[in-house]
C-alpha cells in the first residue's frame, strides 16, 4: 500500500507576460522561501469550463524578486497558457542555494553574496587562500 504525499501548498496564479506568476507571499513566509531560492512545482492548465487540470507538467524555477517565477517559454506553449490565464500550482518542495553549495564551495561565509549578488567581496587574506587552494 503507498502512502500518499500531499504537496507543500497548492495556490492558484495569474500568468503575465512572459511566463511570470507570484508565489504567495504567506506560502513564501510559512516555509522561509527567500530570493535566489528553488522550488519544484507542479503546474495544471485548468480547463475553464470544469476546473479540473487539461495538461500538467513539473518544473524546477529561480524565485526572484517579491516571489516571482517564470514558466519556460517553451512550457507554457506546451501547456497552452495564455496571457492572463490562471494556474493552479502545486509547491512540491524547494530548496536554497546554499544547500547544495555548501560542500563544493570553499569559503562557505561567502555563499549568501555569491548566490544573491553574484559576487562578494573578499579579504586579502581569503585571496591568498583562494589562489593557493586553486594552484
Amino acid at each position: 500500500m503507498q502512502e500518499v504525499i500531499e504537496p507543500l501548498a497548492k495556490f492558484h496564479a495569474i500568468v503575465t507576460s512572459k511566463g511570470r506568476f507570484t508565489i504567495p507571499k504567506e506560502t513564501r513566509r510559512v516555509f522561509g522561501i527567500d530570493e535566489g531560492d528553488y522550488v519544484e512545482l507542479l503546474i495544471r492548465k485548468l480547463d475553464p469550463n470544469t476546473n479540473k487540470p487539461l495538461r500538467r507538467a513539473i518544473t524546477i524555477l529561480r524565485v526572484g524578486t517579491n516571489g516571482r517565477g517564470v514558466i519556460p517559454s517553451e512550457l507554457t506553449k506546451r501547456l497552452d497558457i495564455q496571457l492572463g490565464e490562471i494556474v493552479e500550482v502545486l509547491l512540491i518542495t524547494f530548496f536554497k542555494p546554499e544547500d547544495i553549495l555548501s560542500d563544493k564551495v570553499r569559503f562557505k561565509k561567502y555563499i549568501p553574496d555569491l548566490i544573491r549578488k553574484g559576487y562578494a567581496i573578499i579579504s586579502e587574506e581569503d585571496e591568498k587562500e583562494i589562489i593557493q587552494f586553486r594552484i
